[in-house]
């Protein structure tokens, strides 16, 4: 099941990539011959708790179990992943123990665990998520990292109330920079982010407007630190603009920009 799961290969069939893996079970004390996930599994999968109520089963049984609504999953794009990615990297900024929290409690492994691939996954399906949906949300999250963690990652993420990256970059001074640093950072990755994902010498050269603007109003440790993010995302031959080269040589330095910062 790694295989199916992970690699997408059956025996000697690779599955499409428009081939979605979903899998079903009920718990192990209620399956015949039922058992716990292993943990490396349990940690591919987004965890959904079902259980079905006196109404949903009337309504099945009235209407021929027809089947369910359409999904309410909405179309991605760069900017909204860029956003989702810099919630979940502002918060393990500042949660840097949650980033990978193994169950001390042996049964909780075969279930919703934080980890590196898990926090990537929410990443990911977040993106594809309205913001209004409160209940998918929340579903992914808890699927994914657990309750416990998803609790304080959504508590975290409801309160930095983070800008559009693209917002951001066309005027940097809608964010008040003096702010608390966990926000901070999150803003910047998410400019960051729209920066890589858009992958040209134009966005590049523009996320750096808003990493000297946070230089320069209260976050300027802040802002190196993503800097040296944004230098490993350098297209080809971009060079750092001349006001930023101006006012901030020693940090293009220390984030290893400075070829980028002479050319």
């Amino acid at each position: 099941m790694l295989g199916v799961a992970l690699d997408r290969v059956v025996g000697d069939l690779r599955l499409p990539e428009a081939v979605r893996v979903v899998a079903g079970a009920n718990p192990p004390d209620r399956a015949a011959d039922g058992w716990p996930l292993t943990p490396p599994l349990a940690n591919r999968f987004c965890h959904l708790d079902y259980t079905p109520t006196v109404d949903e089963w009337l309504d099945g049984m009235t209407t021929g179990w027809g089947a369910p609504p359409p999904s309410r999953a909405v179309a991605t794009d760069e900017l909204r992943r860029s956003a989702s990615v810099a919630t979940v990297t502002g918060f393990i900024k500042t949660q840097l123990n949650l980033l990978h929290v193994y169950p001390e409690d042996a049964a909780a492994t075969s279930t919703s665990w934080p980890s590196r691939r898990t926090w990537s996954m929410l990443a990911a399906a977040l993106a594809h998520v309205r913001e209004d949906d409160t209940a998918a949300t929340q579903a992914i999250t808890f699927g994914l990292v657990g309750e416990g963690v998803g609790i304080e990652y959504l508590t975290w993420r409801a309160a930095a109330d983070l800008p559009d990256p693209a917002a951001v970059v066309a005027d940097p001074s809608i964010v008040a920079w003096g702010e608390r640093p966990d926000r901070v950072w999150a803003v910047l990755s998410g400019v960051v982010g729209w920066a890589a994902t858009r992958g040209t010498v134009e966005a590049w050269r523009q996320a750096w407007g808003p990493l000297l603007a946070a230089a320069e109003h209260g976050a300027p440790d802040v802002a190196a630190a993503a800097a040296r993010v944004l230098g490993r995302a350098r297209p080809a031959k971009a060079a750092v603009p001349a006001a930023v080269r101006t006012k901030w040589a020693p940090i293009l330095v220390a984030a290893g920009l400075s070829e980028a910062a002479a050319a």
